[in-house]
């Protein structure tokens, strides 16, 4: 705990693809660490339902985030595939499993609001949208151009026919200014028949989807406020382990209000688990 960096108000999280199907550790870690509230938007009715609906701090729409427009939902086997985009089943079906979960059983219609539109300031944005993270940001330029760290899913070879591959999706954060920081998760797959270790999620090399970390350039962040880089040093601590990028701020704070910070937190280092992905 560093509980001698506190932030005057809330850290807003921005949860873009809510569904609980996988665990948002991440996103977890700061909410229960922080003084943060979480704002979440998952269209599937199915997996809204399931989630927590009991935490003051904690508020979920029943909608997407898009381009405002009323769009058609394709809901697949796997719910974590459901997208407004269709599989691309000629590339899926390489890997194990991916030709059965990918299936389209049903299709709904569901309402959109620009990300622009909603009527919340956003500290922390995490986007996992199945291939349409391109069209939030296009929509969302303003709110994310003043978050602080962007988290979102992205893969090298589009999975969705329509996607917008990897490189073209960071070069759209990067015209707001963001830089690529950290992969909080690699996701590799192995070729059909391929099974390794007796797995089929088991992965060799190919490059199936990044999780992608994004913080502001390093001009615009030394002149961040006090309170923009406290909250900005507690989602990089808490969410993202990213224990020296977090040194390295804590010096800048220290240098705005001659604070003494940065030799409690290099006190805690023994402490901390170090975890490198790659």
């Amino acid at each position: 705990m560093i509980d001698f960096i506190k932030n005057e108000t809330p850290i807003v999280i921005c949860d873009i693809g809510a569904s609980p199907m996988e665990k948002t550790n991440f996103i977890d870690d700061l909410f229960n660490n922080t003084h943060s509230k979480l704002v979440g938007f998952e269209p599937n009715v199915d997996e809204y339902n399931k989630l927590e609906k009991n935490n003051p701090k904690k508020t979920f729409f029943n909608f997407a985030i898009g381009d405002g427009t009323i769009k058609k939902l394709n809901i697949c086997a796997s719910p974590g595939m459901s997208s407004f985009l269709e599989p691309d089943i000629d590339y899926l079906k390489k890997f194990h499993g991916f030709e059965e979960w990918s299936k389209i059983i049903k299709t709904t219609s569901v309402d959109t609001k620009k990300l622009d539109d909603i009527n919340e300031n956003f500290d922390f944005i995490k986007i996992d949208t199945q291939g349409y993270e391109s069209e939030i940001i296009k929509y969302g330029r303003n709110k994310i151009n003043e978050s602080l760290v962007i988290q979102l899913e992205t893969s090298p070879i589009p999975l969705y026919k329509n996607e917008k591959a990897f490189a073209s999706v960071i070069n759209q954060l990067e015209d707001l200014g963001f830089v690529l920081h950290m992969f909080n998760k690699i996701l590799t797959k192995s070729f059909k028949p391929l099974i390794v270790h007796g797995n089929i999620l088991n992965g060799l090399h190919h490059l199936f989807q990044l999780d992608c970390v994004l913080i502001k350039n390093f001009r615009t962040i030394n002149n961040y406020t006090e309170e923009e880089l406290k909250k900005l040093i507690l989602i990089m601590h808490y969410s993202f382990k990213s224990y020296d990028l977090v040194d390295y701020l804590i010096n800048i704070l220290d240098s705005k209000n001659e604070g003494k910070l940065i030799d409690r937190y290099r006190n805690l280092a023994p402490s901390f688990k170090i975890q490198k992905f790659y």
